[in-house]
């Protein structure tokens, strides 16, 4: 609680110096926070490392224009020269007349449980030694597996004051693990990986990461080429969130449709994927990764419905974007680092399921392609998607035949969203992040045979 307050007073004292100097509008973000990392060769340790994450990012507003600044030293005057600097960019910078305002939230903070661990916090090297050699244990499935990987523990204290009288702090905690397992007989080579994370010891399953990887890995060996054809897709729930969560965060970034560089721009109220879509954003998740009780510039955010039975709904905003699309403020300011400017970001997004088991999903495909924590990514901002099969197996009359090497799959980001054809009932929840498994109607598989 020290810590708190003392980062709240560095915070006030920055708002009160910015204001005397003549600025209009200043805004202090702070972050406090160490992670402790260990990285994994060849099974064993290689790396041990401890680190702040600490910082202080500083924007100033001056007739329209817009001046930014940080530093990692707390020291009263690398502070105040900061200020000083940030203030000295707004007065040479050109006017953003796009800017109206930072954002004035002076509502209660909303409390979100299992975000914070103190047995995370004040965990002993040797407690997170003893995780990650369990869980390499547990991949270690073959005398000559090769394993690599890391594991991470943090703990993070974010502040957010600006002089129109919002005022936020809160803490979290945080672990994770991915571990990569290589198995190879001669020139046969199966290779794999997982990763999980969460904000608690209890909800983070170490044992998981490694079996899922070995064992993986070991269903991996024996891949083989397949002929070119169309054919239909399964996705477990980890390829399901990794396909249809980066599109969305794209199509629905307010900045990115003002911008005219959106998937989805002027699609609000239309159709933009098969009616078997339904996706929200719950920023409130209990002990959710990506949870938050407020966003990077200190709003409180809104829980939203962002696509219904295959509808656009809205999309999500800052302080800044939302006039730009005649929008109210949804409070999904994000930040890359405490030194970037905030632009829009979903929090935990939650695809809705349907009410076909994932058993019977596999038993009905007659010949197709499953896809294990694998995604359908676009390439950077163009709708174009070429993914090579990573984790991927040949289905014939529901069963798994065989895995598949140098095979890709080519679509649209527009294409995939349109030919979801079955959901599971099922659904993996990743730390907020919920997903169903799911198919997709049939798209170009280039096999190379």
């Amino acid at each position: 609680m020290s810590s708190e307050i003392k980062h709240h007073d560095l915070a006030k004292h920055i708002i009160n110096y910015g204001m005397s100097l003549g600025a209009d509008q200043i805004e202090a973000y702070v972050i406090f926070g160490s992670v402790r990392s260990v990285q994994i060769e060849r099974g064993s340790i290689r790396r041990f490392t401890d680190k702040s994450n600490s910082g202080l990012g500083i924007r100033v507003i001056k007739d329209k224009s817009i001046g930014m600044a940080s530093t990692t030293i707390f020291t009263s005057d690398s502070v105040e020269n900061t200020v000083k600097n940030a203030y000295s960019l707004a007065k040479v910078s050109p006017p953003d007349q796009n800017f109206s305002s930072l954002p004035n939230d002076t509502r209660q903070t909303q409390s979100i449980s299992d975000k914070f661990d103190k047995d995370i916090a004040e965990m002993p090297v040797e407690e997170f030694t003893e995780i990650l050699l369990e869980s390499t244990q547990e991949a270690t499935i073959r005398d000559d597996v090769i394993i690599r990987g890391n594991f991470n523990v943090g703990y993070g204290e974010r502040v957010i004051i600006n002089s129109l009288g919002t005022e936020r702090t809160s803490n979290q905690t945080s672990i994770s693990g991915f571990l990569d397992v290589k198995l190879q007989d001669g020139d046969d080579v199966g290779n794999s990986y997982y990763y999980d994370a969460a904000t608690t010891l209890k909800n983070f399953d170490h044992i998981k990461i490694g079996k899922i990887a070995g064992e993986r890995a070991k269903m991996m060996l024996g891949s083989k080429k397949i002929t070119t054809a169309t054919l239909p897709i399964l996705l477990d729930p980890e390829s399901t969130y990794g396909t249809i969560a980066p599109i969305l965060a794209n199509g629905i970034n307010a900045l990115s449709v003002f911008n005219k560089t959106a998937f989805f721009v002027d699609k609000i109220g239309d159709k933009i994927a098969s009616d078997k879509l339904s996706v929200i954003d719950d920023p409130f998740y209990p002990g959710g990764t990506d949870s938050a009780s407020f966003d990077d510039e200190g709003v409180i955010p809104q829980k939203l419905s962002l696509i219904k039975e295959g509808i656009l709904q809205t999309y999500i905003t800052d302080s800044y974007t939302a006039p730009l699309v005649n929008l109210e403020n949804t409070g999904h300011a994000s930040r890359g680092s405490f030194a970037a400017r905030p632009s829009p970001a979903p929090y935990s997004l939650q695809i809705g399921n349907g009410n076909t088991s994932k058993d019977a999903m596999l038993e009905d495909m007659k010949e197709g392609i499953l896809l294990l924590s694998s995604s359908l990514n676009p390439i950077g901002r163009n709708p174009q998607i070429s993914t090579q099969i990573n984790q991927g197996f040949f289905v014939k009359n529901g069963e798994i035949v065989h895995p598949i090497k140098n095979a890709v799959i080519g679509s649209t980001v527009y294409d995939v969203y349109d030919k979801i054809n079955v959901v599971s009932k099922e659904i993996e929840n990743r730390s907020g992040h919920i997903a169903p498994w799911m198919e997709l109607l049939p798209l170009q598989v280039s096999g190379g045979k």
